[in-house]
């Protein structure tokens, strides 16, 4: 490559002919996820799916700006517990005092998706739902669970990786979905505490993990990054 674009008159065309490798690569990557989908070479993720969610004798987690949400989204039988904020609802469900939790999908301070989408990766949960107030204004609440759980029907994927500052690698990487047709509804990055200038990046894609799209553009972006997680399927 670097002897091509060296043949190259001018900075300009030079840059083109990186970008034009780029390209072909990705397409290169696409068929070759394609074939690895037909021939079922792909690693299970995990999750299994259910029909519907089972609060019989179970108990969930939330947070004063959740509560009224909690109270019209959880059957009678199921019992809540109210806790101070995010983290010590967190705590809870990682103790196994809860099954759920139930809690804005933004942070209240900040008004960012991704503070929360932290807690629920490095804690190990997975989102099992989204759930929206009628009528206005819709506020969005997540239920989290330590169950690798996705319900029949999702079409929302959200995952999280770890990307170098380096030029080209979110490009690159979002050329996996590109490739694959499938659209990105949210996308929202962190930088990594005592790592300078690496990010942890979170989106939402729409689709379901059985599609095959979806399996060809996780594979190449799982290949391709640091601390590959899918947080869920709802």
């Amino acid at each position: 490559l670097d002897s091509v674009a060296e043949l190259a008159h001018s900075e300009f065309n030079s840059h083109g002919v990186r970008e034009l490798f780029e390209h072909i690569m990705s397409v290169s990557r696409k068929r070759q996820y394609q074939l690895l989908t037909e021939h079922g070479k792909f690693a299970p993720t995990g999750f299994v799916e259910v029909k519907e969610l089972d609060f019989t004798h179970a108990a969930a987690a939330f947070i004063p700006a959740s509560e009224d949400a909690a109270k019209s989204y959880f059957p009678e039988e199921c019992g809540l517990q109210k806790c101070t904020d995010w983290r010590e609802a967190c705590d809870v469900l990682q103790r196994e005092e809860v099954n759920f939790a139930f809690l804005p999908m933004q942070d209240p301070a900040s008004g960012y998706v991704s503070a929360n989408y932290n807690l629920v990766a490095e804690s190990g949960f997975y989102i099992l739902e989204e759930y929206e107030t009628s009528p206005q204004p819709k506020d969005r609440y997540l239920l989290i669970s330590k169950d690798r759980v996705t319900l029949s029907g999702a079409d929302k994927i959200s995952i999280c990786f770890e990307l170098p500052h380096e030029s080209g690698t979110l490009y690159n990487i979002l050329s996996h979905f590109l490739y694959n047709d499938l659209n990105l509804s949210h996308i929202e990055s962190v930088p990594l505490p005592d790592q300078q200038w690496e990010y942890r990046f979170y989106i939402d894609i729409n689709g379901n993990l059985h599609d095959p799209a979806v399996k060809n553009a996780l594979q190449g972006v799982r290949t391709e990054v640091a601390d590959f997680k899918i947080l869920g399927n709802y």
